[in-house]
């Protein structure tokens, strides 16, 4: 007689894996251990995921989507004009709230083992991001949200060097706290929203398809990356 399926036996797997991630980090931990902590068997894991690369990926898969909904909940949910400061704090909230995502960012081997190389070589889906970002920033631009003076890519690469840098703010500069963390990005969203601001009226319909566009693709993304 075949055995029962196991319910939500895909979230078990990946909730399994990414508390084994936190405590001990991927490259100490086995797919034997991933099913023990989810409470299956060795073979019932490799039917949902084909190896111990596939179970990061899509661990950090999910933590990306989650993160990508939380932003785009605080859009929808925002009221009148959401301009490139705002989107950026949403962002960066979501992202200090998740220990994997910032792991990512910094690129911690200790936690994410060769995972962080792959990235570091170049997978055609973070080109795709920062060229969607910049994309992002233009529609900004056409709205009268952002200084069409300013070149997109270097509004890009101002808000990537700032992102990174603050991730890495607490093994760089000592100890800081999320409350501390919370304030820079505030701070510096505030310096920037100034700095770039469009010297016209903004269009907030406009800014709001804009950033409601670059959250569908990425979540289209993720979705083509769980096709099998």
């Amino acid at each position: 007689m075949p055995r029962p399926l196991v319910p939500d036996r895909r979230a078990r797997i990946l909730d399994a894996a990414r508390s084994l991630i936190l405590e001990r980090g991927w490259p100490r931990t086995t797919v034997a251990d991933v099913a023990a902590r989810a409470g299956i068997g060795k073979g019932a894991v490799y039917l949902e995921l084909p190896d111990k690369a596939a179970i990061l990926d899509a661990v950090l898969r999910r933590s990306t989507r989650d993160l990508t909904a939380a932003v785009h909940r605080r859009v929808v949910e925002a009221a009148g004009l959401v301009d490139l400061p705002a989107v950026y704090r949403f962002g960066m909230d979501a992202l200090l709230a998740d220990p994997l995502m910032r792991a990512l960012t910094v690129g911690d081997e200790t936690l994410l083992g060769d995972h962080v190389r792959d990235v570091a070589a170049g997978e055609g889906r973070y080109a795709a991001r920062l060229a969607w970002l910049a994309e992002y920033v233009a529609r900004l631009q056409d709205a009268g949200v952002v200084d069409p003076s300013v070149p997109t890519e270097a509004v890009v690469r101002v808000l990537g060097v700032f992102s990174v840098g603050l991730v890495h703010a607490p093994g760089t500069i000592g100890t800081t706290s999320d409350d501390e963390l919370r304030d820079a990005v505030a701070l510096f969203a505030d310096l920037v929203g100034r700095g770039l601001a469009a010297d016209r009226p903004a269009d907030p319909e406009a800014a709001r398809r804009a950033q409601l566009g670059l959250l569908a693709r990425l979540d289209h993304q993720l979705d083509l990356l769980e096709e099998p």
